[in-house]
């Protein structure tokens, strides 16, 4: 627009009067609300131009998404970075669709030092063996490493598939995704709390807070419920009551079965046709390492564990013996084998008893 033009349209908008030359200040200051108004009639009639599609974890600007820290692709639609979460809770995912190939994403869970973090995984579908996700107990790689996954965890499919949960004692959790680049799945979401109680007590107890600050959070079961999440029965299908048995909560709390009938529940008839499971009531002294890719063999009454690969520095022998809990004549004999002694437990009395 040319000068001319512009003084037409300050004396259309003002008057004669106040832009005449004898008012030199005044005309200044009308040249700023003239630009201003122009700006605002600018801005009506170009609007900002639309993104085509929601920007997941961005913002659209100008018909692209700028992507938040840690998020990458057309749509903001794909991890890809570092993330450090410290709420109370909250959840951690891959994005909305189908992770990217060669995606490499870490998070940090920061609590407080020697607070419980509880992880639990909704749902994780990655190919199996090629595509994993790892799980430090601590802030970095160099921390214990209590998980690894890999495969398909799908229970809104799957309604029988149990929902793994993952605990961290340090106060911190590390978690790192890695994906190679031929095949891709639909990732994960994982659910996170600190000081929170396992499965929520499996809906037969309530979570207590412990004495103190320091302490953690626990289950307090109903009368039939034990175990650290409430999710073992005492008496599980009521011993086959009454038929079968019946339940004894005066004592051990576990099922007393008729002579015709045998088993944790008493379902298995006497002599049995089929095998079964005695969970042990004492438990080995010491601390076993989970391990995959191991052997175990079973001889008489004893379970030899040989090889394998805990994922972790260990000082710990490659060997595990374990006896069966039992009664042998008159004698209680439990034993493990640990750092390369076998221990026994003999009424109540531990010795070494061989040494390998």
């Amino acid at each position: 627009m040319e000068i001319g033009g512009r003084c037409k349209t300050l004396l259309f908008l003002f008057g004669p009067k106040l832009v005449s030359r004898s008012h030199p200040r005044g005309i200044h200051k009308y040249l700023v609300v003239y630009a201003l108004f122009s700006f605002v009639l600018l801005t009506h009639a170009s609007p900002a131009k639309s993104c085509d599609k929601s920007c997941n974890s961005g913002k659209c600007i100008n018909g692209s998404c700028v992507c938040e820290r840690g998020w990458v692709g057309d749509r903001c639609q794909h991890c890809q970075g570092r993330f450090k979460l410290t709420e109370p809770s909250g959840y951690l995912t891959d994005g909305p669709f189908n992770y990217k190939f060669k995606t490499k994403c870490t998070w940090l869970i920061e609590a407080y030092p020697n607070a419980v973090l509880r992880l639990r995984f909704n749902h994780f579908a990655t190919e199996c063996s090629w595509d994993h996700m790892y799980v430090y107990d601590g802030d970095s790689v160099y921390a214990p490493l209590v998980a690894v996954f890999s495969g398909l965890i799908v229970p809104e499919t799957r309604g029988n598939e149990t929902v793994p949960e993952v605990e961290t004692t340090s106060g911190y959790a590390l978690l790192h995704f890695f994906s190679d680049a031929a095949y891709n799945l639909t990732g994960f979401n994982i659910l996170y709390s600190i000081n929170s109680c396992p499965n929520n007590c499996s809906g037969h107890g309530k979570c207590t807070p412990g004495n103190s600050v320091a302490s953690r959070v626990y289950c307090e079961c109903d009368k039939y419920w034990k175990g650290e999440a409430c999710d073992i029965p005492y008496c599980r299908n009521n011993c086959g009551s009454p038929d079968h048995g019946y339940c004894d909560l005066t004592g051990e709390k576990l099922c007393v079965c008729n002579d015709s009938w045998q088993g944790p529940d008493c379902s298995l008839t006497v002599p049995s046709t089929e095998s079964f499971w005695i969970l042990p009531s004492v438990k080995p002294f010491g601390t076993s390492l989970a391990r995959a890719s191991h052997k175990a063999v079973v001889q008489e009454k004893v379970m030899w564990v040989v090889g394998g690969y805990t994922f972790n520095y260990s000082s710990f022998q490659m060997i595990l013996k374990s006896c069966f809990f039992g009664i042998f004549g008159s004698l209680e004999v439990l034993c493990f084998h640990m750092n390369g002694f076998l221990l026994s437990l003999t009424f109540g009395s531990v010795f070494i008893n061989h040494q390998v």
